[in-house]
């Protein structure tokens, strides 16, 4: 059994990080193709509102993510981890980057309304 790795994110909706290679036409082709499962602040159908969600990984499956740039960005962003133990998304949460400009507008977002202009303006 090979070992796996665990990505912690805070993002609001899943990823699909693909990397890709030209082939002999110029044209890009997909090499690889890794889903990280988002969903954080985003209520499921039991009502309840995750922090953090997980998914796990091969191991032999990060350096094909470290090549994608877009992991890098969201990585570096605070929005990603990845650890080799299972953890408590929640409590990997709490450390973590809590929202990306996908994630649904909350009360507290209201409280001022010229952050609420900024928030949607930033969406498009």
């Amino acid at each position: 059994m090979s070992k796996s790795a665990h990505v912690f994110s805070t993002l609001a909706n899943d990823q699909l990080y693909t990397n890709y290679q030209r082939n002999a036409s110029g044209v890009p082709v997909p090499t690889a193709e890794i889903l990280i499962k988002g969903g954080a602040g985003v209520a499921n159908k039991r009502m309840i509102t995750p922090l953090g969600v997980a998914t796990e990984i091969a191991e032999d499956s990060l350096p094909e993510l470290e090549k994608n740039a877009v992991f890098r960005q969201h990585r570096d962003a605070g929005f990603l981890v990845v650890r080799t133990r299972s953890a408590d998304p929640d409590k990997v949460a709490s450390d973590m980057n809590r929202r990306d400009l996908s994630a649904p507008l909350t009360d507290a977002d209201y409280q001022n309304p010229d952050d609420v202009a900024v928030k949607v303006a930033a969406m498009h």
